[in-house]
């Protein structure tokens, strides 16, 4: 059973462990109504990192010195969301309570530019610029635009509920209404097929060179598996010792390492609880982060690489042991970690519960 030091757990949310060390490693599973530790580091200072904190507001946070700057150029009384395209941050606009059309920006600085009109955007492989998907009539169009607003390549039709979601090595990744994953070409959205003989597979994220896929047996087992489109090899990959299933996976800027994110929305009862794993590529290692599995609110966490190579985590943790959480047990965080680290390095984000914060490269 895992044993909560709560007094460790209120330390980190003031910015740093008791003692200012590496936290002990995590111990067993919690399960039933059993505590579960909560997230643990040193504390964080000196990062240079800048977070995109959206909601009912827009703006640029640095983490360092908690300065807030608002975005600029965005229309107001909307909801934003954003995310990062390459070394670009984008932005969405949308009317709150409306399934109308909203309108993306990219920041120049701190300024927002009119990108497109659309329902769903996601980033560009190569960096260079973003797909958007827009109504069309009965159904919905998508088409990639450069940062500068420009149409790189033609439109194609696309099921406006099955739209493509990501752009990966093997293609453009939509998914089904089914919940199976399809793999559609850049140039006109046709088919395509990712392996010899291999049913099903979802794909996670992907390097520049292999994608990482997972598949569901009949009795509801997840396998893992790296897939290399030049040669369509399929290379099993053993799945790591966690309770949660695993959601997406995020290459570093080498290529040489997916950071994966494991998770289930009801573990154990309310609570929710997230696991992540380092993935070396060429070795087929698993690498847990310190203080792994934690307590958290799975739909506010992401991830990001940083250009040196650090693993930034940002989302809502519950910062106590209880197994029926209440609203003050949460803090939101942002947590960062390089390879090799014994120790996370953990900071509290002075933002609103309810507003989300990623990454955004400067």
């Amino acid at each position: 059973m895992r044993v909560a030091v709560v007094l460790v757990a209120l330390a980190v949310v003031a910015g740093c462990t008791s003692s200012g060390t590496a936290a002990p490693p995590p111990t067993p599973f919690a399960r039933g109504d059993r505590p579960m530790a909560p997230l643990t580091g040193g504390p964080l200072a000196g990062s240079g990192l800048r977070l995109l904190v959206t909601g009912a507001r827009a703006y640029l946070l640095d983490v360092d010195s908690g300065r807030r700057t608002a975005v600029e150029g965005l229309p107001p009384g909307r909801e934003y969301w954003g995310f990062v395209a390459g070394r670009r941050t984008v932005v969405a606009a949308v009317k709150p309570g409306r399934r109308d059309p909203g309108r993306f920006y990219v920041l120049d600085g701190v300024r927002a530019r009119a990108l497109a009109d659309g329902v769903w955007a996601f980033a560009s492989r190569d960096g260079r610029g973003v797909w958007v998907t827009r109504p069309a009539g009965s159904r919905c169009e998508l088409r990639e635009f450069s940062f500068a607003g420009k149409a790189l390549r033609p439109g194609f039709p696309v099921g406006c509920d099955e739209a493509p979601f990501a752009d990966s090595v093997l293609g453009l990744l939509a998914n089904r209404n089914d919940g199976t994953m399809a793999v559609l070409s850049r140039d006109g959205g046709r088919p395509l097929s990712v392996s010899r003989g291999e049913p099903g597979w979802q794909v996670l994220g992907a390097t520049q060179r292999l994608a990482l896929a997972r598949s569901v047996g009949a009795a509801g087992r997840e396998s893992l598996a790296l897939l290399d489109p030049a040669t369509r090899r399929v290379t099993p990959v053993t799945s790591p010792a966690t309770e949660g299933r695993s959601v997406e996976a995020v290459p570093d800027p080498a290529g040489r390492l997916l950071a994966v994110r494991f998770g289930d929305p009801a573990f154990p009862g309310p609570r929710q609880y997230l696991d992540v794993w380092v993935l070396e590529v060429g070795t087929l290692r698993w690498t847990r982060l310190p203080s792994m599995p934690v307590p958290a609110a799975i739909k506010t966490t992401s991830m990001a690489w940083t250009s040196d190579g650090r693993l930034v985590l940002t989302g809502d943790y519950v910062m106590t042991d209880k197994v029926y959480p209440a609203e003050s047990d949460y803090a939101s965080l942002v947590v960062d970690w390089r390879p090799g680290d014994g120790a996370l390095r953990v900071k509290r984000l002075p933002v609103a519960r309810g507003e989300i914060a990623v990454f955004a490269p400067r």
